[in-house]
């Protein structure tokens, strides 16, 4: 009889540890979640100032074509001049390298590497303008330009808005320029610039829009569907070809979107092209204000063009879409060329 109140008791015990044991994991895993999603915050935090504060090394990495990922000690997107430095002013070479279409791309893994992931961290970048501006209805070079806010995509009113045309003249054979059209978005959000009554005589031709609402400044360039443009890369003074060209003239054209008292103009200057191998050609300079930059193939029938926008998304994952369950996001607001940008990090854990 006592035998089997000895077992019986043991049968109690180990039930009673068993439980006790159980227990202790259920109320220690909510602990362990909130300390590891601490942790990814902190680290998400850490790695978002050295991206936008730091300008890497070398510092001038973005328009130095010379350097590649061989080369780079350390990882950072800030502009970076010998005078003065300004909090969340990032170079837009640097921020173009990291185009998955651009022939002096970054790549994903050297990243990681230089901010020492290892195998425990993934990341994506997101850059994209401060302000939503597009274009939903286009009617024989008749524009419909609309601005919303990022959030909700609530129409913005009284947003300033300039804008002009480049465009190839086949029988003069050179590119010309409209006249500068200033508007402001009505209650809806939206403005016309209406370029139909200048008749102009070719396919070959590119919006420049500058949108200012109380200091968030956007510049948006826009290439008609229709259009017979092609599309190059600009870094640094260096100007990429998908494929050989020569050029008319040997001209290129930076177009400049500055303030002239009080007022977004848009304006251009002409610089000659040096070629210095098959698909590449120098600049002598670029102007600080550029937006974008334009030439003609020899025989007229491209237009090239190469823009500053920096709206693109970078990933150690190409490809993958943006909602992770476990990761953490952070983002900035912060300046590219001009233009107000937001950059949204998501980092995740790889490995638990």
């Amino acid at each position: 009889m006592h035998i089997y109140e000895y077992l019986f008791t043991a049968i109690i015990i180990v039930t009673i540890l068993l439980a006790s044991s159980t227990m202790i994991g259920s109320v220690s895993e909510p602990s362990r979640s909130t300390s590891e999603k601490e942790q990814l915050k902190v680290t998400a935090q850490k790695i978002m100032t050295q991206l936008l504060l730091d300008p890497g090394n070398p510092h001038d990495w973005g328009s130095n074509i010379d350097i590649d990922p061989s080369n780079l000690t350390a990882f950072g997107l800030a502009e970076y001049t010998e005078t003065t430095r300004e909090a969340y002013v990032l170079d837009s070479d640097k921020v173009l390298r990291l185009d998955s279409t651009n022939p002096l791309l970054i790549p994903s893994s050297s990243v990681i590497n230089l901010l020492n992931f290892g195998y425990d961290y993934g990341l994506a970048l997101e850059f994209y303008p401060a302000l939503n501006v597009s274009i939903p209805l286009i009617t024989s070079d008749n524009y419909t330009v609309r601005v919303t806010s990022d959030y909700g995509e609530l129409p913005i009113v009284g947003a300033n808005v300039s804008a002009r045309i480049y465009y190839y003249d086949s029988s003069k054979k050179m590119i010309e320029n409209t006249p500068l059209i200033v508007d402001q978005t009505s209650i809806d959000g939206q403005c016309i610039v209406d370029f139909s009554t200048l008749g102009l005589p070719t396919e070959m031709k590119v919006l420049i829009l500058v949108v200012d609402y109380y200091g968030v400044r956007i510049v948006k360039t826009h290439i008609p569907t229709w259009s017979n443009v092609t599309q190059a890369y600009l870094i640094g003074s260096n100007l990429f070809f998908s494929q050989p060209y020569n050029i008319s003239d040997n001209e290129a054209y930076e177009i400049i979107a500055t303030k002239k008292g009080g007022t977004d103009t848009i304006e251009n200057v002409t610089y000659s092209l040096s070629m210095e191998e098959e698909k590449k050609f120098k600049l002598p300079y670029v102007e600080p204000s550029t937006v974008a930059l334009l030439t003609v193939s020899q025989d007229g029938t491209k237009l090239i063009f190469a823009s500053k926008e920096a709206t693109l998304t970078y990933s150690s994952i190409p490809g993958v879409s943006l909602s992770f369950p476990f990761a953490y996001s952070i983002e900035r607001s912060v300046t590219i060329g001009g233009s107000a940008y937001i950059v949204r990090l998501y980092l995740w854990r790889m490995s638990w």
